[in-house]
């Protein structure tokens, strides 16, 4: 894993994207802040919970578990997709 100065970055930002790209790990720190850099293809509809919000599983997670009606499979499926389409801002 590469850490680099946000600083540094900006004359590298090409070379560091195609490092990205090719399967390594970047991270940009800006004095005490931390950002990693990751490939993204918008056409995959692949969504992972992990990687794209973990506060959104704990949410998910707890309405699945609170004190609700038995719902169906379907019924809990729309949720979970509603809730996804709204985190995606759609």
């Amino acid at each position: 894993m590469k850490t680099i100065s946000v600083t540094e970055a900006q004359n590298q930002l090409p070379q560091l994207i195609q490092e990205v790209y090719s399967g390594g790990e970047v991270v940009l720190a800006d004095g005490d802040k931390f950002v990693k850099l990751s490939a993204y293809d918008p056409t995959d509809p692949q969504f992972d919970l992990e990687e794209d919000s973990p506060e959104l599983e704990a949410e998910l997670l707890k309405a699945v578990d609170g004190p609700h009606a038995p719902y169906s499979h379907d019924e809990l499926r729309a949720i979970a997709d509603r809730a996804l389409q709204e985190h995606r801002g759609g």
